[in-house]
């Protein structure tokens, strides 16, 4: 473990101080303030990260600072020190850590050593949380992992779980929480208002010795971290808020294609009946326009009966991709046929025209425009029952050519299906799925169209309550059973980016942002509800609409959901 401990008073000072009574309550924060317009991280010897009296500073007035960004050595940060106030500038892309050793206390007949601990960062569920690695530089590490309406917090001793230890922690808005971490080292609290949460772990080690002549029976060590925590109160409150009240979807359905074009949120297709019945009645064949100013639903131009499809738009048109059909009626044994015909549709004269079809029958992919080209990814081709194949290929076609055709990409390093895909900074993203072999999965695959490459991004953050529902999920397309740990997180899941950032919503009710570097998925909130095979679109440069999908539990969704995204995005 590298040292990082800072000395406060010599040992006969520190047993000789007379305010033993005040300075028990007290203790070392590392604290997130914006002071003169700069971000600043400054040292606090108070009861939590708000007290910001000055009275009892010079105490820790030797104590270091470290930075730590991602997984490189700790670095020690110049402080600017005065009697009122220590602090450092900071940046976005790190963690701020200390320890202190306040040395041996005497208190009554016991005498034991103080060691103090304090971690801070930027904003809860922000990439350097779970990027940068502070165990080797704290002895009692605390590790906030911010879950949207929840933190789960991993405490640790020397590198290891600990259990048994104490955490408290001050709420904005709600009481004190105090609870005890379990075997594992876990706690959990939950997230009441936005602000800074103070949280506070103690742990004693039952182990005698000596600092400079002063003997003690055990060491008592405090770990604090000031966590600021910027998410809405309640995701469910943006939708209740919105300017416009949005009708319920006339018909629910999941695995269909969507897109926002001008004044409109346009839906086609898919799956309207019970969960693994496939039939001809069963599939939508309505293109449907949900109008962002009015809020009410129309039904326009009809088409071919069509589920696992992709709908994008471009320019002042939408573009309806593949999907399956069944040609059995309900009740008869499954007859799916995945389709190569692709459409555009003119709001304008409300036709639809045939495009040129797909080079392969295609379904369960997605699709979406990076500049002014169509990708297609992911699927299989189903041929009846029994005759499956997933594909190796990706497609492109440039709208803005005569006449359009379609050209290969370079393949995918996967086959995947029920997957999501999204434009962002000029690139594709192809995130989750279902893998041909090792079931579901949470990665993120990233195409570049300059370079015809594809490479890895992060994955998906998979919550505890994910991998505890991957215990009782099926596979809600195929009637197959396929779990593994958390992974169903990516199932189903959809994306699309606004305001310069990209979103994406899970079956885990998460919802996700990418992080400014790409480095990382962040959990910035919890949804209203749990869906997946659902389509999430843009409302705005900081809203999100969310719209369709299913749960296993509770079946179709009728209500139309707005989220709105971190304040200051």
């Amino acid at each position: 473990m590298r040292s990082l401990i800072s000395r406060g008073l010599p040992v006969w000072a520190t047993t000789l101080m007379i305010f033993h009574s005040a300075v028990q309550a007290h203790f070392v924060w590392l604290v997130p303030v914006v002071h003169d317009g700069q971000n600043q991280v400054c040292v606090y010897f108070g009861e939590d990260a708000t007290d910001d009296s000055s009275e009892y500073l010079s105490r820790v007035s030797a104590i270091a600072v470290h930075r730590i960004v991602g997984r490189n050595p700790a670095e020690v940060v110049t402080l600017s020190v005065t009697p009122d106030r220590i602090s450092t500038p900071c940046t976005e892309d790190a963690l701020y850590v200390a320890q202190h050793d306040l040395g041996v206390m005497q208190r009554g007949d016991s005498a034991f050593r103080l060691m103090y601990y304090a971690k801070t960062g930027p904003t809860a569920g922000t990439a350097p949380w779970t990027a940068c690695k502070t165990c080797d530089d704290l002895q009692l590490d605390v590790t906030p992992k911010f879950l949207g309406t929840q933190v789960e917090v991993s405490v640790c001793f020397g590198g290891q779980p600990a259990s048994g230890v104490e955490l408290l922690v001050a709420r904005p808005g709600a009481d004190d929480f105090s609870g005890v971490s379990n075997e594992q080292g876990v706690v959990r609290f939950d997230v009441a208002d936005p602000g800074l949460y103070s949280l506070r772990a103690k742990y004693v080690e039952p182990v005698s010795g000596s600092v400079d002549g002063a003997a003690f029976s055990e060491t008592r060590h405090y770990s604090t971290v000031s966590l600021r925590i910027e998410t809405p109160a309640s995701l469910t409150a943006a939708s209740e808020a919105a300017d416009v009240k949005f009708d319920d979807l006339p018909q629910p359905v999941t695995s269909f294609g969507a897109a926002v074009l001008g004044d409109g949120l346009y839906v086609y297709g898919g799956h309207t009946g019970g969960a693994h019945s496939y039939s001809e009645s069963e599939q939508g064949r309505q293109l449907m326009k949900l109008s962002l100013t009015t809020g009410k639903w129309d039904a326009l131009a009809p088409g071919p009966g069509r589920q696992g499809l992709a709908l994008v738009s471009h320019g002042d048109r939408l573009y309806r991709v593949g999907g399956f059909s069944a040609m059995n009626a309900e009740g008869e044994s499954h007859d799916l046929w995945s389709q190569t015909d692709v459409a555009s549709f003119d709001p304008a004269t409300g036709q639809w025209r045939e495009l040129p079809a797909l080079p392969e029958r295609r379904s369960s992919h997605d699709a979406a425009v990076v500049g002014d080209c169509l990708y297609v990814v992911g699927g299989w081709s189903m041929q009846g029952e029994g005759h499956t194949t997933w594909h190796t290929t990706a497609w492109k076609m440039n709208l803005t050519m005569q006449p359009l055709y379609w050209q290969p990409i370079a393949p995918p390093p996967f086959q995947r299906r029920a997957l999501a895909t999204a434009a962002h900074n000029g690139r594709l993203y192809v995130i989750g799925g279902m893998n041909k072999t090792g079931g579901p999965t949470v990665a993120t695959e990233i195409y570049d169209p300059v370079s015809d490459s594809w490479h890895t991004g992060p994955a998906l953050v998979i919550t505890d309550q994910a991998k505890a529902a991957d215990a009782s999920a099926d596979d809600s397309a195929s009637g197959q059973r396929d779990m593994s740990a958390g992974t169903m997180a990516g199932f189903g899941a959809s994306a699309f980016a606004t305001g310069g950032h990209l979103y994406a919503t899970t079956v885990q009710g998460t919802l996700q942002r990418l992080s400014a570097d790409g480095s990382a998925w962040e959990v910035i909130g919890q949804t209203p509800t749990d869906r997946f095979f659902h389509r999430l679109l843009p409302l705005d440069d900081r809203r999100l609409i969310v719209v369709g999908g299913a749960n296993m539990n509770s079946g179709k969704f009728e209500a139309v959901e707005i989220l709105q995204t971190q304040p200051g995005t």
